[in-house]
């Protein structure tokens, strides 16, 4: 199954290489000028998100990097691999298929290689689980740093059983979105590169990372649905009495699905752990009743929708001929990925009208008795009169399980607004400020379950 896999991925990576040469049309702030055709560099329109000061996060709480600074980070870093490489100055003799092959092998090999290194997808995945952590306080170490490269499993350590302790009793939903949350970074980043390829033109070739980012999180959550208890009994044993060594849940969808089903059960009661040192934090299948296998086992199986993309194909968008003089198009996508109260499915929709860029979401989100809506509408860089300044308002309304609880019998109500201002500063960069208000409730990407307020600044740079 993994040797098929890794084919079928460096099938897509010969292929992707090749698509970065379709350039479509941009109308997108800022007009970048047309390079003429050849062969190095054979990229076009990066759109790199350089975050500076995540308020909140980084001043009032003290950690680095919140969510959305790593998944800028990890953005920016497949970008940065994929431009030296599309950028390699070929002799115009080099047949144009050679080209595109070397291309190709050249991402795989790139790709494979950093998701387990700093600043790439595999670090992005575990600070997302550092930041839920971190917002009390919890410290932790991410394993990408140890330079383990092609591990199976990288460890979030260091982390103290009485801080888990503590998290549980008093943010039992918090405990249950902190096995979750590297998976939700996972598809956030592919949402990401998405918007980017849809909305701003970017070929940098990142269709076989999105397909390694999204296909990778799939396989994960069917290996802990279906065969978890092997594989937790081999780390235990490999790390024995070592508590700072140990990962702070094991396989994340087994710690997530446990205390999904037991919110009120004290973290202690997990017992000791197999070498007699500390708790046993780690859960597999033989820990899972029947009804709690079978939930995540019904999970596993609908994380394949997320491969509904017609862009992990190619077909980045889909024309619908012109309205007043402008060009329309669209696309969208499926998502699932699991909550603090269950599991959300939402519906992406991308559409432009010449200039005009709007983004959606239709969500729903599923509690054990509850079906329940959300709706989320984008402007992106919507151009203002004064300085080709732009403006991006984001609007999210929801009701969702009460409390964040897989049980709730009642709906909560509630919200989020978004803004982002981009000034003009040199060039083809951008100075921009991003203010969000949201009130309790789930958002991806946001690492708060309560109310709260934020302001996040940075640089944004459209290249080649």
């Amino acid at each position: 199954m993994e040797r098929a896999v890794t084919l079928i991925l460096l099938g897509l990576s010969l292929t992707t290489a090749a698509a970065v040469h379709a350039q479509p049309t941009v109308y997108a702030q800022p007009v970048v000028q047309e390079r003429p055709s050849t062969y190095a560099p054979r990229i076009h329109r990066l759109r790199f998100d350089i975050p500076a000061v995540d308020v909140r996060e980084n001043l009032e709480l003290g950690f680095w990097p919140s969510m959305q600074q790593s998944l800028a980070i990890a953005k920016d870093s497949y970008y940065l691999v994929h431009a030296g490489i599309l950028s390699i100055p070929y002799p115009r003799a080099v047949p144009k298929a050679l080209v595109y092959f070397s291309d190709g092998l050249l991402i795989f090999g790139a790709d494979v290689l950093i998701m387990f290194l700093p600043a790439a997808e595999g670090w992005m995945h575990e600070e997302w689980h550092r930041s839920v952590m971190s917002q009390y306080g919890i410290s932790s170490y991410n394993g990408i740093y140890d330079l383990k490269l092609f591990d199976d499993l990288i460890n979030v350590s260091r982390v103290k059983d009485e801080d888990l302790i503590r998290l549980k009793r008093d943010h039992p939903a918090d405990q249950v979105r902190m096995s979750a949350a590297g998976i939700e970074g996972d598809y956030s980043l592919g949402v990401a590169f998405d918007k980017d390829r849809f909305f701003f033109g970017t070929r940098p070739a990142t269709t076989f990372s999105e397909w390694l980012t999204v296909l990778n999180a799939i396989l994960y959550m069917n290996d802990a649905a279906f065969d978890s208890n092997g594989t937790t009994e081999k780390e235990n044993e490999k790390e024995g009495s070592n508590v700072a060594i140990r990962d702070f849940t094991g396989l994340d969808p087994d710690g997530w699905v446990y205390d999904l089903f037991r919110p009120d059960e004290p973290y202690e009661a997990r017992g000791s752990h197999p070498s007699g040192v500390g708790i046993d934090r780690y859960r597999s299948e033989s820990d899972f009743t029947r009804r709690e296998r079978h939930y995540l086992q019904t999970q596993a199986r609908l994380s394949w929708l997320n491969l509904a993309n017609p862009q992990l194909i190619g077909f980045y968008s889909f024309d619908l001929g012109s309205a007043d003089g402008l060009p329309l198009s669209f696309n969208a996508s499926l998502q699932h990925v699991m909550a603090p109260f269950g599991y959300s499915l939402a519906l992406n929709l991308f559409g432009k009208a010449g200039p005009y860029n709007a983004f959606a979401e239709l969500r729903a989100y599923v509690s054990e008795s509850l079906v329940l809506p959300g709706l989320s509408v984008e402007l992106l860089r919507y151009p203002l009169r004064w300085a080709d300044a732009t403006l991006s308002p984001r609007v999210r309304l929801w009701l969702q399980p009460k409390d964040q609880r897989l049980v709730a019998g009642s709906a909560a109500p509630g919200g989020a607004l978004e803004v982002r201002l981009n000034v003009p500063l040199f060039r083809d960069f951008e100075f921009y400020v991003e203010g969000q208000a949201k009130s309790v409730g789930w958002v991806p990407g946001t690492v708060f379950l309560e109310q709260s307020l934020n302001l996040r600044t940075g640089l944004e740079a459209f290249v080649f």
